[in-house]
């Protein structure tokens, strides 16, 4: 028998990344960070609209929601991403509070 093999850490790590494949730096701790955040928010609002029981609405929310994530894709000033998420933060907690009526 021989033993299993397994690849370096370097080697398995870099197809997960999605920066490794084409070639761009690796983020920062900041940027790291902050991504996370992003895809945190976005997550919830996902998961907010499942809430929404008429499948169109949800459809369209959902829609809407993906439009303002990629509108934003781009950013790069951590600043701005702060400010952009702060706003999502208010946005999310009303329509979580009812502000926005979800039926």
């Amino acid at each position: 028998m021989t033993p299993l093999m397994r690849p370096s850490w370097p080697t398995s790590w870099a197809r997960y990344s999605t920066r490794a494949n084409k070639g761009q730096p690796a983020l920062s701790l900041q940027q790291f960070i902050q991504r996370g955040q992003v895809i945190s928010m976005y997550r919830k609002y996902m998961r907010l609209t499942k809430q929404i029981p008429d499948k169109p609405s949800r459809r369209e929310m959902r829609e809407w929601i993906r439009g303002d994530f990629d509108r934003y894709r781009s950013e790069s000033d951590p600043r701005r991403i702060e400010v952009l998420l702060a706003q999502a933060s208010r946005q999310y907690k009303n329509m979580e509070s009812g502000m926005f009526p979800i039926q």
